[in-house]
């Protein structure tokens, strides 16, 4: 099986589990396969969910830590963010 390496920032969709369909950012790597991350409301910067990368797809949206800058990352955002990865899932989504 082909061994998948999220990187922290990534924003992702679930695709198993109570969460499916949800979109995140991975916030923290833990030893493979699993990787920390949160939506900035259910599952928050102090406590993310753990989730295992196999259950993760990578949205086409990624980004880049050093706009923010390793201390303006916060759950509002990480909302900021996911809203426009929303926005432009449906955008894509319309022109198809």
């Amino acid at each position: 099986m082909e061994r998948i390496e999220i990187p922290v920032c990534t924003v992702v969709k679930s695709c198993a589990g109570r969460d499916k369909e949800g979109l995140y950012v991975v916030v923290g790597k833990l030893d493979y396969p699993y990787v920390w991350i949160a939506d900035g409301r259910k599952y928050k910067l102090d406590k993310p969910k753990k989730k295992n990368c196999r259950h993760l797809q990578i949205v086409g949206t990624s980004v880049s830590r050093g706009n923010a800058g390793p201390l303006r990352i916060s759950n509002e955002w990480i909302r900021s963010v996911l809203n426009r990865a929303k926005m432009e899932l449906t955008r894509e989504g319309t022109h198809v």
